[in-house]
């Protein structure tokens, strides 16, 4: 079974587990024993997740450079420097945002950068073509860290600048995103446009054209983000989604909807809940602030579950 049926079977079994907890009889015995046969197989599922993640091994990142000095299929040496640095430097804060929940200041842990394992692959013969590899390295869930921060960074390329990229922001962190703009400024100072493409381990193809307008607006709109300092707060309501992105969404019972974020350390904790039980979160809540569009919105990040019912 390839990975995208692997994964379409988990989501469906996930949901077949949801709706017979959600049943009212869960004393029957036909039921519990119903319930314990299909984690047994969802388990059976994560583990072929990860070996065929395992099996495929590599990720692979092509960056297609358009532009009057890198058009000959060379590339000067400075701009590949300066361009490897800053897409290794966002990918791997990325990484640590989402694996420990919060941005590092520093050197980023050797627990997050071993299993990236991000290398300078190759050049396509007779274009501009750039193309950097990283390990797959699935957990115990068939979840890869890679995986994760490539999705959220197509995701945030390709946001409608419109209507905000704080969402985005948050859940790639502050160092990565100040990357990101790093990144975009190198090849704006060179007047380079981007073709950035992945195949996820699903098929599913991500892509994202960067025009030289588009990268200049993109690089001061990123320029441009801050974050406070984090303070402790309590959100307490139901659960109504549940990512393995890393996103949990709980509705207060004055109907306001809070979207708080949680590492990946926390996903064994996370997985045990359930749509619809009623939860109350150790959260940290910054402000998330935009000097560009004068706009702030507040973020939460899951600490710990204190309870849930």
């Amino acid at each position: 079974m390839n990975i995208q049926k692997l994964e379409s079977k988990i989501k469906e079994t996930e949901q077949l587990i949801e709706h017979k907890r959600s049943q009212s009889n869960l004393e029957s015995f036909a039921l519990s024993l119903s319930l314990k046969s299909l984690e047994s197989h969802l388990e059976d599922l994560h583990l072929q997740l990860r070996r065929a993640k395992q099996k495929r091994e590599k990720e692979v990142i092509e960056l297609r450079l358009i532009g009057g000095e890198v058009n000959n299929g060379t590339v000067p040496l400075d701009i590949l420097a300066n361009i490897a640095k800053s897409f290794s430097g966002l990918i791997s804060s990325a990484s640590a945002k989402i694996k420990i929940g919060k941005d590092i200041s520093g050197v980023i842990p050797f627990e997050v950068t071993q299993p990236l394992n991000l290398r300078f692959a190759d050049i396509g013969h007779g274009s501009s073509r750039l193309f950097v590899t990283g390990d797959s390295s699935p957990d115990i869930f068939g979840e890869s860290l890679l995986e994760h921060s490539l999705q959220g960074l197509f995701e945030l390329l390709n946001k409608d600048l419109n209507e905000g990229i704080s969402d985005q922001v948050h859940y790639m962190g502050l160092r990565s995103t100040h990357n990101l703009a790093e990144f975009l400024k190198v090849l704006r100072k060179r007047s380079i446009e981007l073709e950035l493409s992945w195949t996820a381990p699903n098929e599913k193809k991500h892509f994202w054209y960067g025009r030289w307008d588009k990268i200049q607006t993109l690089e001061k709109l990123l320029d441009g983000f801050s974050v406070s300092e984090p303070a402790d707060i309590t959100v307490e309501g139901i659960i109504e989604l549940i990512s393995k992105s890393g996103k949990v969404d709980v509705r207060k019972n004055d109907d306001e909807l809070i979207k708080v974020t949680y590492s990946q350390r926390l996903y064994s904790e996370v997985r045990k809940l359930r749509l619809g039980d009623i939860v109350r979160l150790d959260c940290k809540e910054t402000t998330v602030f935009n000097a560009s569009t004068q706009e702030s919105k507040n973020k939460y990040s899951l600490v710990k579950i204190l309870w849930e019912q």
